[in-house]
Parts: structure tokens; sequence; C-alpha cells
């Protein structure tokens, strides 16, 4: 009896049944998600992921407020940073670091989720300021940062303040006449000793000659630095009617209202 040309041999279906296998099993894998990796008559299950793995982690809520947005460097104001961090209504426990502007200012461990930061003037530069924390949590279930930023703008000390703040620095001063300073001064040589250490201006020495030396404004028009200045005597206008003056002799320098009768403020 003659075999049929159309039959397969029994060889070639042995050998097929291997093939058809792993057909069947890469058929199982890609239905249930390629849990199997089928080889040449065998199959074996991939490692699952771990629990932490699969979970995604999650972000604590963080919250940054600033006492103030603007400052004036070189006047000791410093905005107060305060940072609150939790999750799932709990305080999260872990470090939090202040940048200002890219650069590392401090870090804190934050105590019952919470971080206070005060750094001083010098660490803003002039203008805009972005000031930023970085929240690292201590549980590992957590995101390992969480960010939030706020706008500070540092402006220069002008002129007028710079002068002010060195006159206002020499109170309580002795009177003594014809003294420049450092520690002791009559009224010409305060007014000289201010200008020179503030502004880097060289004022003459006598109170005539400096009323002189600078351009007489009206008291509406006056501002904080002008020279309040009237026969004999001269003084250093800190604004809101008042000056600072190297009175006399028992008395020193002192910071009060003005007393002259018709001043005249020069501007220098």
């Amino acid at each position: 009896m003659s075999t049929s040309l159309d039959q397969p041999r029994p060889a070639a279906v042995a050998a097929s049944r291997p093939r058809r296998a792993v057909v069947a099993l890469g058929l199982v894998a890609a239905l249930t998600g390629g849990g199997l990796v089928a080889t040449a008559g065998q199959a074996s299950a991939a490692p699952a992921p771990t629990a932490v793995q699969a979970a995604a982690k999650a972000t604590p809520k963080t919250s940054l407020s600033v006492s103030k947005h603007r400052i004036t460097a070189g006047t000791g104001t410093r905005p107060v940073f305060k940072v609150k961090v939790s999750h799932a209504g709990k305080a999260a426990a872990g470090k939090v670091r202040l940048r200002i502007s890219g650069k590392s200012v401090q870090v804190k461990t934050l105590h019952r989720g919470k971080a206070t930061f005060s750094p001083s003037s010098a660490h803003y530069r002039h203008g805009k300021n972005k000031a930023r924390v970085v929240v690292n949590p201590s549980k590992s279930s957590l995101r390992s940062t969480s960010t939030r930023t706020v706008g500070i703008r540092a402006n220069k000390l002008s002129r007028g303040a710079k002068i002010v703040r060195v006159a206002k620095a020499q109170v309580g001063d002795r009177y003594r006449y014809g003294a420049n300073g450092p520690s002791a001064f009559d009224c010409s040589g305060l007014t000289k000793y201010v200008y020179k250490k503030a502004v880097g201006k060289t004022l003459p020495r006598s109170s005539s000659a400096q009323r002189s030396a600078g351009k007489a404004v009206s008291r509406k028009n006056a501002r904080p630095g002008d020279l309040i200045y009237t026969p004999g005597h001269v003084a250093v206008y800190i604004g809101k009617g008042k000056q600072v003056e190297a009175a006399r002799p028992g008395v020193g320098v002192v910071k009060r209202h003005i007393w002259q009768d018709n001043p005249r403020f020069i501007r220098m």
C-alpha cells in the first residue's frame, strides 16, 4: 500500500510538535502580560516586582511662607522662611535645605514637620532672587525631594540711607572741639566723617565751608542724608523732622528733632 504525498511523515509530525508548543507558550505569554518566557520545549516564570517597586512613591505636602518679599541690602532686614512638611495628615520627618539663587544657604532637620530659616541679607544679590526649599523625607516610601519657590527682591541701599546709617551709628560718641572721630567729634567733624565713611565723599572741614560746597534745597524737598546748616553749626538730616548732630560738651552725638530756627538744607 503506497503512502500519499499529501500526508506528513511520522518523523516530520514529531519534529513539529516542539515548535507548536513554543508558539502556544508565546501566545499565552502575550495574553497574560509576558509572565512566561518560552524556550525550545520549556517555559519559566519571570521574577515578580517587589511591592515597593510596584507602588509609586508618595509626594509629601510642602508649604513655604516668607515674612517679606522685598529687602534693602545692608540694613540688616531678614526675611523669615517657614517650612511645613506633612503626609497623610501627619508631620513628616527628614531634612530640608534652603537655596537662594541656586546657592545652598542652610540645612535644617524638620522638627514636628517644621523648619525656620532667617538668612542674612548678604546671601541675596541685588535685584530678583529665588528662594527654594528642598525636602528630603526620612521615609523611603516618600519621594526624596519636594520643592517650593518664592521670589525675593533685594534693593540697593540708597546714598542717603548709607549716610543716615553711618550717622546713627555715631550716636553716643563724645563731643570734643576740633575732633574728627572716630569716637569723638565736633559738629563739622561729625558730618565730614559720616560722608567720607558712608559714600567716600570728602567735605571741607568747617561748617561754613560745607554750606558753600553743596546746593541749598527747601525744607519741603529735603531728603535724608542732606546737611542742616545754621551759622556756626551743621548736622545730618535723617528724615521725619529729625537730625543727628554733635551737640556740645557733656551731650555728645545725639539724635533729636530739628530745633534750629530757619535752618538751611544743603545737598552735597
